[in-house]
């Protein structure tokens, strides 16, 4: 088993746009300043990301300023990754004592049963004395005797589910095994939330069985293979060009009456004796030599391919009228 305290997924930009409004517009955000006076512009940064093989989805971001706007937006481009990270851990605390300490349920939805899979995780995290033993020190010293006894004032016997979900949600990466370990015990135990729990259980069966590793692996093997194809592909058409070139100037040295009955009859004669000389190069391609062909004449094919058409097929002068 890997490293249950790291991440797993990277979160990769997919989209950004900057939307500027003003009080009236469509898509001002009326919502923010509802007790407070409204600025006369903002501007809103529509971020889209997906983290791993989950479906994308999208963040805004509000700014007061064109060039704070502008910065935030260049500061992460499409196709960089970002950090695994919720921000600044007192914004962090408060957001997950805000849920946990209200009645609205938090999560997602799916379905399944009791995973011991979620103790082994959290067992091997540090967060419980072995797996199905008592929450650890560490993390009862991180929390304090006051938060402590609050969470057991407020979830009873089971109060050590609540705070190894938020010494997780504190300390690890949101795509760590162990907070989805964390996030399961939580919404089994405490919320009710069967189908969010069943939802952690499958995510936390990818992750720590190494489903989700190997999909992402396999996707960028095919990526990488689908680079390596069309390099290949260019390759081979050079060669078959310089080839083609080579019997041309064969066929014309042996039979230079050749040349003078035109271009086609003589990569007719070339194809044959190409592809006679190296079939595995002529396996395919055969039927484009009259593109390979027009690529050497107009230069596409490089300056000394097109020198040694011209000298086979030396440019005629115009004639008079008259």
């Amino acid at each position: 088993m890997s490293d249950s305290k790291t991440s797993v997924r990277k979160t990769i930009v997919e989209k950004v746009k900057v939307l500027h409004s003003s009080p009236g517009d469509t898509f001002f955000p009326d919502f923010l300043f509802q007790n407070g006076e409204k600025p006369t512009d903002v501007w809103q940064i529509f971020t889209t990301t997906r983290t791993g093989l989950l479906p994308s989805k999208t963040g805004i971001h509000t700014c007061y300023s064109e060039e704070e706007a502008s910065a935030l937006a260049a500061k992460y481009p499409v196709g960089s990754e970002l950090p695994d990270s919720q921000g600044v851990e007192e914004y962090k605390m408060d957001l997950v004592r805000a849920i946990m300490e209200s009645d609205f349920p938090f999560g997602v939805c799916a379905g399944d049963e009791e995973s011991p899979l979620a103790f082994d995780v959290l067992g091997d995290s540090g967060i419980y004395r072995g797996r199905y033993g008592t929450l650890s020190q560490k993390v009862i010293d991180f929390l304090g005797k006051q938060r402590t006894g609050k969470l057991k004032n407020r979830f009873g016997e089971n109060w050590h589910v609540a705070a190894a979900f938020e010494y997780c949600w504190l300390k690890f990466p949101h795509s760590s095994p162990a907070f989805v370990a964390a996030s399961y015990q939580y919404h089994y135990y405490i919320t009710n939330d069967d189908f969010s729990a069943g939802y952690h259980w499958r995510d936390l069966e990818v992750l720590v069985h190494g489903v989700e590793a190997e999909a992402t692996k396999a996707i960028e093997t095919r990526k990488k293979a689908g680079v390596s194809g069309s390099r290949k592909s260019a390759q081979s058409r050079e060669d078959r060009r310089n080839a083609l070139m080579t019997a041309m100037e064969d066929v014309a040295r042996r039979n230079p009456q050749i040349a003078q009955l035109g271009e086609k009859a003589l990569v007719q004669l070339a194809t044959a004796e190409a592809t006679e000389s190296d079939p595995a190069l002529w396996r395919q391609g055969k039927g484009q030599v009259m593109e390979y062909l027009g690529e050497i004449r107009r230069g596409e094919a490089g300056k000394d391919l097109q020198a040694k058409y011209r000298a086979l097929f030396p440019a005629k002068p115009p004639k008079r009228i008259g």
